[in-house]
């Protein structure tokens, strides 16, 4: 995380770290993409498409980070990332 991230985006992952268990247990936001800047919830969303496009029309690069809202228990499935040609 180091020298690749803001510090916008550090206090972002900061604050959904605080805040990611309560939210987990919490019906209107388990399992949602969240769109977090600095220490705000800016929105969350059902994809990470609709979460991504919402964050890059409304915030510069690097204003924004986007966490899926998962609790601890819950295994996390990564789906393969298709190869850029």
């Amino acid at each position: 995380m180091n020298g690749l991230w803001t510090e916008k985006q550090k206090q972002g992952f900061a604050f959904f770290n605080e805040n990611m268990d309560a939210w987990a247990d919490d019906p209107f936001y388990r399992l949602k993409y969240a769109i977090i800047s600095g220490r705000e919830l800016k929105g969350t969303y059902d994809t990470f498409g609709a979460a991504l496009s919402d964050a890059a029309a409304a915030y510069r690069k690097g204003e924004y980070i986007i966490q899926k809202i998962v609790p601890e228990d819950e295994p996390i499935s990564l789906a393969p990332i298709p190869a850029v040609a």
